[in-house]
């Protein structure tokens, strides 16, 4: 029984080995190396180097919008609108202007938009004042990959 054993034991080695030679006696193994997934986007806050396929779990950074004066020429401002690629993401009412940046990104009476992707974003703001007058600003802003949280005074 043991020889039968050792003999069929060995009969199965040789053939393991002979499928995986495919008769070539200079054959070298391939080594596949594993992709390695992550945060492949540069401009996400955790950002990756090494990772060569995106797994979907890129973090942005936000913007927090504040208004900095609560006039515009000696006219009062009443209400200030935050659109970012068009859309209105909040408002700034009369009551919450700060005279400097807003302590952290989650103020009261701050409006922040979190970035959904790498991807450059368009921002407008219309400032509304007391006589019926209407100001518009706006410019671009892309994520940033090493600070969390970008304040923008809309009110210079």
């Amino acid at each position: 029984m043991k020889k039968s054993l050792i003999f069929f034991l060995t009969l199965l080695t040789i053939s393991t080995i002979s499928c995986n030679s495919d008769d070539d006696d200079d054959a070298t193994p391939i080594l596949i190396e594993e992709a390695v997934i992550g945060c492949n986007d540069s401009n996400a806050l955790n950002y990756n180097s090494n990772a060569d396929e995106n797994d979907g779990s890129c973090i942005y950074s936000k913007i927090t919008f504040y208004a900095r004066f609560n006039s515009f020429n000696g006219i009062p401002i009443t209400k200030i609108e935050i659109l970012v690629n068009g859309e209105i993401v909040g408002s700034i009412n009369n009551g919450f202007i700060w005279t400097n940046a807003p302590g952290n990104c989650s103020s009261t009476g701050t409006v922040s938009y979190k970035f959904l992707d790498g991807n450059t974003i368009d921002w407008n703001t219309n400032m509304f004042l007391a006589n019926g007058q209407l100001i518009s600003s706006s410019g671009t802003k892309s994520p940033n990959k090493s600070t969390e949280c970008i304040k923008i005074n809309v009110t210079n």
